[in-house]
């Protein structure tokens, strides 16, 4: 199972959290030096902090920042150009906020989506891969900016900030009289983890029913957005909170299918025709994407997710033989000796694609050799070594040839 995406946020992100809270004046009194007599405490743990828009927007790019130093990011200008105008799409129907929205696509395979707030979303090229078209990654993009539109993340730090630390504070002053770094600590992760991990699942399903509206005044074919949950329930069910659509802390993703077809019904049943669902350059931009996620999965042995995202970018591009060229590896690895001939004309289409795709004919001549077709292999292992003299098991290949040529 794919890692954790709290993995990404280090010690870096929560130094740049800290900052960012103290940088706040609503929250300067709560700095460690100030918090060293019980009376302060419980008069600073007792007034919660109340975040302008300004101290969003502040904290939300200290902890971006932080956590683009730590994480690995998809550099894809053209992906990333595809996703803002969708974005901005929604942006344009969606309740004002005063931030300038920013998507970035972050390289890990987790099916996962968050924002900071302030308007900076992440979406994670595992779930990119896995959406069937643009009206869906639209749904998803919509949950995020409600989540930014309904001031999620500023109001779960408020709540978070006098409930976790007045019980931090309580504990510490009955110990020692005072609240040092360790308790501080405590309150910080706490009001970090409301900004990164979930917002609750009462605002999670805020966010799908307001991501929804956006979805809808958009442009985009409602019935959509029911799917993604549905893709996600397919792949993972329900049992792990992990899968329960972006991160834990969401209601499980039946319920938000059900629910989300519900207000389709109740709300969006006379949605006009020529609705968009899917695009060209969904299809395009993504395909990238798709490719490398279905190498990640087939590298895992995960070998239906895979062969479902290679069968996704095939059709896309008549001159790229990566997807073809790990069909046919997923047939043989997968199925008896019925599935040879199937993996065999999956290596002949990837030829067709790019003759120049080397890798391809070294796994051909060996599915030809198991079908005994002597000669075919050959000849396939003659047009690798043509192609890549220089590799490094060009020796063993020359002895399969000699072996295969003397008998």
């Amino acid at each position: 199972m794919p890692s954790h995406p709290h993995r990404f946020v280090s010690a870096a992100a929560c130094a740049a959290l800290l900052a960012g809270f103290v940088a706040c004046s609503t929250v300067q009194q709560l700095a460690p030096p100030t918090l060293q007599t019980s009376a302060a405490v419980i008069e600073s743990a007792s007034n919660r902090p109340s975040f302008s828009d300004e101290d969003e927007e502040r904290m939300a790019q200290q902890a971006a920042a932080a956590f683009e130093d730590s994480a690995s990011m998809w550099e894809d200008e053209l992906l990333e150009a595809y996703i803002t105008d969708i974005t901005q799409r929604l942006v344009a129907v969606a309740h004002p906020r005063p931030f300038r929205y920013r998507v970035r696509v972050v390289n890990d395979p987790v099916v996962n989506a968050f924002t900071f707030g302030g308007g900076l979303i992440y979406v994670h090229a595992g779930l990119i891969a896995r959406m069937e078209n643009e009206a869906q990654l639209a749904m998803v993009l919509g949950h995020e900016i409600a989540h930014v539109t309904e001031r999620h993340v500023p109001e779960g730090i408020e709540k978070a900030w006098s409930d976790n630390l007045i019980g931090a504070a309580a504990e510490a002053l009955r110990t020692t009289g005072t609240l040092e770094g360790e308790a501080l600590e405590v309150a910080y992760s706490y009001s970090m983890n409301a900004m990164v991990s979930g917002q609750g699942r009462g605002r999670e399903s805020e966010a799908d029913e307001v991501g929804l509206e956006y979805l809808v005044n958009a442009g985009y074919e409602p019935r959509e957005a029911p799917q993604v949950f549905q893709i996600l329930l397919k792949e993972y069910g329900d049992q792990a909170p992990i899968v329960n659509f972006f991160w834990g802390s969401h209601p499980t993703n039946t319920s938000r299918f059900n629910r989300t077809n519900e207000l389709i019904e109740s709300r969006y049943a006379d949605a006009g025709a020529g609705l968009i669902v899917n695009t060209e350059e969904f299809k395009r931009r993504t395909r990238e994407v798709v490719i490398a996620m279905g190498i990640r999965d087939y590298e895992e042995k995960r070998f239906n997710t895979a062969q479902a995202m290679f069968e996704k970018a095939a059709p896309v591009s008549e001159d790229d033989a990566a997807p073809h060229y790990y069909l046919g590896k997923i047939a043989l690895e997968t199925g008896g000796v019925g599935e040879i001939d199937k993996a065999i004309a999956h290596f002949k289409t990837g030829i067709k694609a790019d003759p120049e795709f080397s890798s391809i004919y070294r796994e051909l001549g060996l599915t030809y050799y198991r079908k005994g077709d002597r000669p075919k292999a050959v000849k396939a292992f003659e047009r690798y070594l043509a192609l890549e003299p220089g590799t490094e098991d060009a020796e063993q290949v020359r002895k399969y040839i000699r072996e295969l040529k003397r008998y």
